[in-house]
């Protein structure tokens, strides 16, 4: 009787493990976050490529700052903008707030983690910090410092910063569906730099 409860029991965990492999397997090829390069290896960039020129100013093009935070919100949603055409800010910076540091509640100039180990930087303001997501994650060329794409993302970045408690980044797990901790233990956690929960508390 024992062994015949064991066996019955023993069924359905195979075939949760089972299934649970096949699910991570099938994740795994659907994440966009899987390769992106943010917490990769730790290569530098030309510090020059993110930084404001001396003596320029952002375009606004005529528009008023509602105007350009609304062309921002769609350019962050824009995945043209990445060298592949596979990924938009959005992409892992879901719900707007995922995969954001707690420093992002500083006002412009501010520390950014990626910016210092990535450029060497020691602040960068909201524009620097696109021109570094632009040659990072997206993997394309910065925008132009005298387009209006970079004055407008810059703007919704910034008008996102109204919206953001410290305490969001805390545990990003429960706001990235890159990698769910929380709802899907098919994900090992450790293995994905879209969302290291392992070093979350």
């Amino acid at each position: 009787m024992l062994k015949r409860m064991r066996a019955e029991l023993l069924v359905p965990v195979v075939f949760l493990l089972s299934a649970c492999g096949g699910e991570q397997s099938q994740q795994s090829a659907a994440n966009p976050c899987a390769a992106n390069p943010c917490t990769g290896d730790g290569t530098g960039i030309d510090a020059s490529l993110v930084t404001m020129p001396a003596g320029a100013a952002l375009n606004t093009g005529g528009k008023s700052q509602a105007q350009l935070v609304a062309m921002g919100e769609e350019l962050w949603n824009d995945k043209s903008l990445s060298s592949a055409g596979a990924t938009a800010c959005s992409t892992c910076h879901v719900n707007k707030y995922a995969m954001i540091n707690a420093t992002f509640s500083d006002p412009y100039p501010h520390y950014v983690k990626m910016a210092k180990d990535r450029a060497g930087l020691d602040q960068v303001s909201a524009a620097e910090m696109v021109q570094l997501c632009m040659a990072i994650p997206m993997q394309a060329e910065p925008l132009a410092w005298d387009g209006v794409d970079l004055t407008a993302l810059a703007a919704y970045v910034e008008s996102l910063q109204g919206g953001f408690d410290a305490s969001m980044a805390a545990n990003p797990c429960a706001a990235n569906p890159c990698n769910p901790c929380a709802a899907n233990p098919c994900n090992p956690c450790a293995a994905n730099p879209c969302n290291p929960c392992a070093t979350t508390p």
